[in-house]
């Protein structure tokens, strides 16, 4: 069934941009077990996350270095690091970044099952004039909670160049805004006695 999005409610309509779900990591507090497939509250980690920006993106993308199947069943395009070993995050943005159709890449840890539900519409709000918009809160920023604009694609493939993976390193350089959120709506899931 084709949408008419010019009879949906404003809000309804999907926002000009792509989201990309970090569910690649080793989960080595966790056990080494795949986080995203971890239940909380009832549902997997990636069920919390798809959620979050399912409906408010014109594309869903999951990063992800094992379970490729069961990710693949969820209906979304799943994207491998070109680098083997869980690399990091930042392979992941890559990934995002060079699969992505739309000029703007949101993108979202999987262990963070309380971030808002219309975070994407609160990290579009918050652009200005800089490529980049960071959540953080009292403590500092969240940098895996964020909105880029594909212009860093370069800068990116740059800084992986230097053989530095740190994702707070990447964009310490980068002009930035800040779209402040409560610490516990940053809470990530770590360990298995963070899941409830």
């Amino acid at each position: 069934m084709i949408r008419d999005n010019a009879r949906m409610p404003k809000e309804s309509v999907p926002l000009p941009l792509s989201a990309l779900i970090l569910a690649g990591g080793a989960g080595r507090r966790m056990g080494g077990l795949d986080k995203g497939w971890q239940r909380h509250r009832g549902q997997p980690l990636i069920a919390h996350a798809l959620a979050t920006v399912q409906d408010r993106a014109q594309e869903v993308f999951i990063s992800a270095n094992r379970s490729l199947d069961a990710y693949g069943r969820l209906g979304y395009p799943v994207l491998v690091d070109a680098e083997p070993g869980f690399a990091g995050p930042l392979q992941g943005i890559r990934a995002g970044f060079a699969a992505m159709q739309t000029d703007w890449l949101a993108c979202i840890p999987v262990d963070c099952p309380d971030l808002p539900r219309d975070l994407l519409d609160r990290l579009w709000r918050s652009r200005g004039t800089e490529p980049l918009v960071v959540a953080g809160d009292a403590h500092g920023i969240t940098p895996v909670v964020a909105l880029m604009h594909r212009s860093l694609s370069d800068s990116l493939a740059t800084y992986l160049e230097t053989g530095d993976a740190s994702v707070r390193g990447w964009m310490r350089k980068i002009p930035q805004r800040l779209l402040p959120l409560d610490a516990a709506a940053l809470r990530n899931i770590n360990r298995p006695e963070d899941l409830e």
